[in-house]
């Protein structure tokens, strides 16, 4: 691992440790082992280095690669396993290689957003993912009402809208109950909604 790397993992760590951004440069090299000159080497000042973890553990984290999303099977296969995907992107964790660790993401995004540490940046990438998941969603509905596998009597945009809608809802619910069983509860509310909007 890089040096820059290791101070951006040491530096969360801790500034998930300390549950705030106000963390000293102090602090910073004693959690690297790094002189003050060491750490300056890589970023111009403390800023310069929480602007690089805001960029590396939420701007970057918050992107999905759809073209990496398996699509194989039935149209609510194809729908199923496109959501669990998006789901498991943010559920699975942060690896922290330096400490040989994962943290819940949920645990970075509400630190950095509830110390005010959050730009327009952030939001941006959070729109624009949130428009992308729902083109790709209205591609597969689109596609499940050409094979006859979804009802025709509904808008693609309100079915779309509907499954977006219940992915957010468990998404949200993981983020304030990050220990539920979230699969379980991603299964039934996809059960129920394929339901609704399967060709009848």
């Amino acid at each position: 691992m890089n040096t820059k790397d290791l101070i951006l993992e040491k530096t969360l760590k801790l500034i998930l440790e300390k549950g705030t951004i106000d963390i000293s440069i102090s602090e910073i090299r004693n959690c690297t082992g790094l002189t003050t000159g060491g750490i300056y080497y890589h970023f111009s000042d403390k800023n310069d280095l929480f602007e690089a973890i805001l960029q590396k553990y939420m701007i970057e984290y918050i992107k999905i690669d759809f073209d990496k999303i398996p699509l194989e099977g039935s149209t609510k296969d194809r729908i199923h396993d496109s959501l669990l995907y998006i789901l498991h992107h943010f559920i699975d964790g942060v690896e922290i290689k330096s400490i040989n660790e994962k943290i819940n993401w949920a645990t970075v995004l509400i630190l950095l957003t509830a110390t005010g540490y959050s730009d327009d940046e952030v939001n941006r990438i959070v729109l624009q993912t949130g428009n992308e998941t729902g083109m790709f969603l209205t591609k597969l509905v689109e596609d499940g009402k050409r094979q006859n596998e979804i009802r025709k009597d509904f808008s693609t945009k309100s079915i779309a809208e509907s499954l977006y809608n219940m992915y957010m809802g468990i998404q949200g619910f993981w983020l304030i109950f990050p220990d539920e069983d979230i699969d379980s509860i991603f299964e039934k509310n996809f059960e129920m909604t394929w339901q609704a909007i399967k060709c009848q």
